[in-house]
């Protein structure tokens, strides 16, 4: 079963900015992201977060991230006033490794 994404992200890691992060939001509202936060910590209730999918959460990600791509109007954007650093790639969204 494949989840129709309509929003993604692109976030430097905090340690490392050769690193980024994708955070996806999908048609159901659900959210992911393929940072150690997401993918490692478990809530009791089997839920996750992240500080990429509450920043998401809160409206604030488009301070923080990179890049964001819509897919509901296929409009991509570039944040460069909030990029803390130059864009080097652009991710490729099928080779992450998430977990929803």
């Amino acid at each position: 079963m494949t989840k129709q994404i309509t929003r993604v992200w692109t976030f430097a890691s905090d340690s490392n900015p050769n690193i980024q992060y994708q955070t996806l939001q999908y048609a159901d509202g659900r959210k992911s992201c393929d940072c150690p936060g997401w993918c490692r910590r478990v809530a009791a209730d089997g839920s996750r977060s992240c500080k990429h999918t509450r920043w998401v959460d809160l409206g604030t990600a488009k301070q923080h991230c990179l890049a964001t791509h819509d897919y509901e109007t296929h409009k991509t954007t570039n944040h460069i006033n909030h990029a803390h650093y130059p864009i080097k790639s652009t991710p490729q969204l099928g080779q992450r490794k998430f977990a929803v």
